[in-house]
């Protein structure tokens, strides 16, 4: 069995890439593009395993080539990333490839330079690695793994083809994670609601689900996951008898959100409902971010009306960035909650 057909999902994407490496007809760059945790590394090594495997159906996960590509051993894969203590890939780094991308591979026909955060170049670098993709020495592939290429230049993009993976079903995240997960079983088996919603929570992302199936990130996703229900559902009823003030109460109080990143987690999270909310009103069928069903977003729409549903995830986009900033958790709370209801009453 070759190990593409171990990779999760993005069927289509897969057997692209592998018509791509057995017709021969593999561009000399691509563009690998997903969420964090989405397995963007991992397609990388896999096509860098195919194209150095001689078994048939290659990548076989079993030869020397394939081992050593699979641990990050291979001196003809390069990992190509930012200047210790640097948060931007910067142009000496290229510079330092350029210089390194005329010498052959070592045990490889193909040596590969792999950019694990290639959104993270600046414009300077892209522009010297723009040379490189144009004129590509002989035997030299790019993979240019991003979470945005909305973050590179438009001649970058122009010179790779895009692969771009494409988030997991719950149920498929779930039932591997049942699988082949210890800690998720034991999540699953301690508290069926924690694990449930860190699986929601991940995005689509295996990688993600992973993490947060840790049984103390579980625990606090469940409660953001909560506090955001109840947000909305108290400020879909703020128009009935008592409704505003249980709402402004709850809203200042949020006893569980005390630091920063659960404030802006808690305002992720708003957006993503509110993304349903609008989708359930608009479309006829879509994939919940937030709801465990296309039904439940359904039955809560029906408080909110569309033109106040996008002001509102205007909001929640503006209070996380604010938090950026180093404006008063608590205020940010007050204040978000008071836009938030002029917004429900139409002002």
């Amino acid at each position: 069995m070759s190990g593409f057909d171990s990779f999760l999902g993005n069927n289509a994407l897969i057997s692209r890439v592998r018509e791509d490496i057995s017709g021969g007809s593999l561009s000399h760059a691509y563009i690998i593009e997903g969420a964090r945790g989405s397995g963007k590394r991992t397609l990388a090594k896999l096509i860098c395993a195919a194209l150095a495997c001689r078994e048939d159906d290659s990548p076989c996960m079993k030869c020397l080539s394939c081992d050593k590509i699979m641990r990050e051993q291979s001196p003809d894969v390069i990992y190509v990333e930012a200047d210790r203590d640097k948060v931007q890939l910067g142009v000496d780094v290229i510079r330092r490839i350029r210089g390194d991308a005329v010498f052959r591979a070592n045990d490889l026909d193909v040596k590969t330079y792999v950019f694990p955060a290639a959104d993270t170049m600046n414009a300077q670098a892209q522009n010297a690695l723009l040379k490189l993709l144009e004129e590509p020495p002989d035997g030299i592939l790019f993979l240019l793994l991003c979470e945005n290429t909305g973050n590179l230049l438009p001649t970058i993009l122009s010179r790779a083809p895009v692969l771009r993976l494409e988030p997991l079903s719950d149920r498929m995240i779930s039932d591997w994670l049942l699988e082949n997960d210890g800690t998720a079983r034991e999540l699953a088996a301690s508290d069926r609601e924690e694990f449930d919603v860190a699986v929601r929570m991940s995005g689509g992302s295996l990688g993600a689900a992973r993490e947060l199936c840790d049984p103390k990130l579980a625990a606090g996703c469940l409660k953001s996951w909560r506090a955001a229900e109840e947000y909305l559902k108290l400020l879909a009823g703020r128009q009935k008898p008592g409704g505003e003030l249980a709402f402004f109460e709850y809203a200042a109080r949020l006893p569980d959100i005390k630091q920063r990143s659960e404030l802006s987690e808690l305002y992720s999270l708003l957006g993503a409902a509110v993304r349903d909310l609008t989708a359930a009103k608009l479309t006829h069928s879509f994939r919940p971010e937030f709801f465990v069903s296309e039904d439940e977003a359904r039955e809560l729409s029906h408080d909110y009306t569309s033109m106040r549903l996008m002001r509102l995830f205007d909001l929640f986009s503006q209070a996380s960035d604010e938090l950026d900033g180093n404006v008063n958790l608590q205020l940010s709370k007050t204040r978000t909650a008071m836009r938030a209801s002029a917004i429900i009453s139409g002002r």
